[in-house]
């Protein structure tokens, strides 16, 4: 009994003396910017593809509001490589009618205000695009063509 109870109180102690292997995140709404600075591995992508003029004019010619929500996590090698190349494209752009948003999730894909949750996130990095509120699309993880073609499209449909 006596070396049950001393084994149990030296594995207490190892454990709670051991360092912490989890890693705290970033989780909140956060400026393209600010990902590029603050995330150094995510900086690295930034320049990763060049889009045409083609490309980059048929997000220059949205000329109504639109909104595109990027969900992603600091953690994940999808996020890592495919929001700086969103960050780039619509600095591109320079569209004053295209509102980007950027929130960091947990390696849970959540959060504490339940945002993520709230708009059903699954996968990192997940882009839906809204307009007049409306969802009109979502791509997840990675683009389907490009990511200019695939929110031009989703933005310009009728």
């Amino acid at each position: 009994m006596k070396n049950k109870t001393l084994t149990a109180i030296l594995l207490s102690l190892t454990l709670s003396s051991a360092p912490s292997l989890a890693k705290d995140f970033f989780v909140g709404e956060i400026s393209g910017p600010s990902i590029l600075k603050e995330f150094k591995s995510f900086a690295s992508h930034k320049n990763d593809v060049t889009y045409s003029k083609a490309d980059l004019a048929s997000l220059r010619a949205i000329a109504e509001p639109i909104e595109v929500k990027v969900f992603f996590g600091e953690w994940c090698h999808d996020s890592v490589r495919e929001v700086p190349r969103l960050i780039s494209l619509f600095e591109q752009v320079n569209n004053n009618n295209i509102n980007v948003w950027f929130y960091g999730l947990d390696t849970a894909k959540s959060d504490p205000s339940g945002i993520a949750l709230k708009h059903s996130i699954k996968k990192t990095p997940t882009v839906i695009v809204y307009k007049n509120g409306v969802e009109l699309g979502r791509f997840l993880e990675f683009p389907k063509t490009d990511w200019a073609n695939d929110i031009a499209q989703l933005a310009l449909k009728k």
